[in-house]
């Protein structure tokens, strides 16, 4: 018996030992995929969350503008823009200085991927507000963006023309052609028209009758040989006679067909 439990007592520690070490590899284990899922989450925040940044930039040939944009995801809320005044007191023209501070005592809400575009000024004043970096923070959401811009290294961008400023004067003189298409088009409508061929109605009853077939191709375009004989009350054959007339020698109808088709009933005549 005391060899048996001195056995047994053995066994325990050694069970007591392997479990005491598993249970600390389990922990440190356990400890790893907290962390790793720690990572992942922080991760899963950085991308998708506001990210609102704010860029120099010079559109439409000339306008110094910044433009604030949330890159983001997530819309941006309770966004606020601080410039440092040393900056704003270099732009000369007052009301542009005024749009900067109302701009450093607003707050806004921003899209994801919306765009805001601040006025600075003139090409004129480029140097004036070259002279002082931009110092800028953004706090949006429980985020906090600080930006240093050194306007005075975009002065590349004064000569520079942008696709989208090629683009606008393309669309410009395409604008401009049309007006000036639709003007000659116009001129020409409000020309009286000139009479080039005219039906006489003599006393012969063929000549009668060519003229009212005539007549009701001008009135009902598009009408068949079938449609014209029923309406005049005339035979076919002898309508067809009439319309090849008109078209053949006095050159004032013409026919065209709206399915390809060999059957001369199915042509649909119209005045030239």
């Amino acid at each position: 018996m005391v060899i048996i439990t001195a056995i047994y007592v053995v066994a325990t520690i050694f069970i007591c030992v392997f479990n005491g070490k598993s249970a600390k590899a389990a922990n440190e284990q356990s400890d790893i995929a907290r962390k790793q899922m720690q990572q992942m989450i922080e991760q899963y925040n950085s991308v998708n969350r506001p990210i609102v940044s704010i860029r120099f930039d010079i559109v439409r040939s000339g306008l110094l503008c910044f433009i604030i944009e949330n890159e983001g995801p997530l819309p941006a809320r309770n966004t606020k823009i601080r410039i440092n005044s040393e900056f704003i007191e270099n732009v000369e023209n007052e009301v542009d200085g005024n749009r900067l501070s109302e701009l450093c005592n607003a707050r806004f809400y921003l899209a994801s991927h919306q765009k805001i575009t601040v006025l600075l000024g003139g090409q004129r004043i480029f140097n004036e507000i070259a002279k002082e970096k931009a110092k800028i923070d953004i706090s949006y959401d429980g985020y906090d963006e600080h930006t240093e811009i050194d306007i005075n290294q975009y002065r590349f961008l004064i000569v520079y023309d942008s696709s989208i400023e090629d683009i606008s004067q393309h669309l410009k003189k395409m604008k401009q052609d049309n007006e000036k298409f639709h003007r000659s088009i116009v001129k020409a409508m409000e020309k009286s028209p000139q009479i080039h061929n005219v039906v006489v109605h003599s006393t012969t009853e063929d000549e009668s009758n060519k003229f009212r077939v005539f007549k009701e191709v001008c009135l009902s375009p598009n009408s068949t040989v079938v449609q014209i004989s029923e309406k005049l009350g005339f035979e076919k054959d002898y309508t067809n006679q009439l319309l090849l007339e008109l078209l053949t020698v006095d050159k004032l109808i013409a026919f065209t067909f709206h399915e390809v088709t060999d059957d001369e009933d199915k042509a649909l005549w119209y005045r030239r």
